[in-house]
C-alpha cells in the first residue's frame, strides 16, 4: 500500500469514527429529550404516558440510571411494582451507590407492605454520610411507621427530616399527616400551611387542608384549595377527585 493509500484508508477510518461519534450524540440527545418530555409528563400526573417515553428514551440510551430511576418512580406510582423494581435494580446495575435509587427502592418495598427490605433500604441510605438529602429518607422512614400507625415514631422522624432541612415541604406535610391522624385538624393545617410556605405547588398538602376546610364546611376555603390542586396537577388522582369536588358544588348539580 502506497503512502498516499495509506493517509486515504487513515482519512475514510477518521471519518467513519467521527460519523459513529456523531450518530450516538444524536441519539443521546434524542434520548434526553424524550427524558426531559416523561418528566414533564409525570408531574402532571400523565404517568402511562410519561413511562412510555421513559422506554423510548431508553432504546436509544440503555444504561442512563436516570431514566431507568424515573420509570421506576412512575411504575410504582401505577403499582406496577415488579417493572418498578426491575427498573431500579437496572439503574444500580449501572451505578450501585446511587442513594436516590436505593431510597425509591425502600419506597417501593413500603408500597409492596415489604417493611423489612423498606426498612433496610432507608436505614442504609440515612447513615451514609455521602447521600446529599437524608431528609427524604427520613420522610420514607417516618411514612413507614405511619402507615402502621405508629404516631410517635412517625412524628420522630418527620421532626428530624425537617431539622435536617429546614424548608422540606414534605416533612412538614408528614406532621400534618400525623395530627390529621390523631384527629387534631387545626395542628395538622398548620403543618400543611408550612409545606405550603416551602413549596406553593404541594399537592398533597393543597388536597389535605381542602379536605380539613371541606370538612369544617368551609365551602369557599375548601374550593380554594381545590382550585389550586386542579391547576397543579388536572391529570392526577388528587387533581380527578378535587375537579369531582368542586363539580358536585356547581349550581345544578
Amino acid at each position: 500500500m502506497t503512502l498516499g493509500s495509506q493517509h486515504r484508508a487513515l482519512m475514510a477510518s477518521l471519518t467513519l469514527l467521527l460519523m459513529g461519534a456523531a450518530q450516538n450524540d444524536a441519539k443521546i440527545n434524542e434520548a434526553l429529550t424524550l427524558f426531559n418530555h416523561g418528566k414533564y409528563l409525570h408531574q402532571e400526573g400523565r404517568l402511562e404516558e410519561a413511562i412510555e417515553q421513559y422506554q423510548a428514551a431508553l432504546k436509544l440510551d440503555k444504561e442512563n440510571p436516570w431514566v431507568f430511576n424515573a420509570m421506576g418512580l412512575a411504575m410504582t406510582a401505577v403499582g406496577d411494582f415488579q417493572g418498578a423494581e426491575k427498573a431500579f435494580r437496572s439503574a444500580l446495575k449501572v451505578n450501585m451507590d446511587l442513594t436516590d435509587v436505593h431510597n425509591n427502592l425502600g419506597v417501593l418495598y413500603s408500597e409492596m407492605g415489604n417493611k423489612e427490605r423498606a426498612f433496610a433500604e432507608f436505614t442504609s441510605v440515612i447513615r451514609d454520610p455521602t447521600y446529599p438529602t437524608p431528609e427524604k429518607a427520613l420522610y420514607n422512614m417516618g411514612s413507614l411507621y405511619l402507615r402502621d400507625q405508629h404516631y410517635e415514631l412517625a412524628m420522630m422522624y418527620y421532626r428530624r427530616s425537617v431539622e435536617k432541612e429546614p424548608n422540606f415541604a414534605m416533612g412538614y406535610r408528614g406532621l400534618g399527616e400525623v395530627h390529621r391522624a390523631l384527629k387534631e385538624p387545626d395542628l395538622a393545617l398548620k403543618q400543611f400551611a408550612r409545606a405550603l410556605e416551602s413549596d406553593p405547588s404541594d399537592v398533597p398538602s393543597l388536597y389535605e387542608s381542602a379536605r380539613i376546610y371541606d370538612a369544617k364546611g368551609d365551602v369557599e376555603v375548601a374550593s380554594g384549595y381545590y382550585r389550586r390542586v386542579v391547576e397543579a396537577a388536572r391529570f392526577s388522582t388528587l387533581g380527578k377527585l378535587s375537579l369531582e369536588r368542586l363539580d358536585a358544588w356547581k349550581p345544578g348539580t
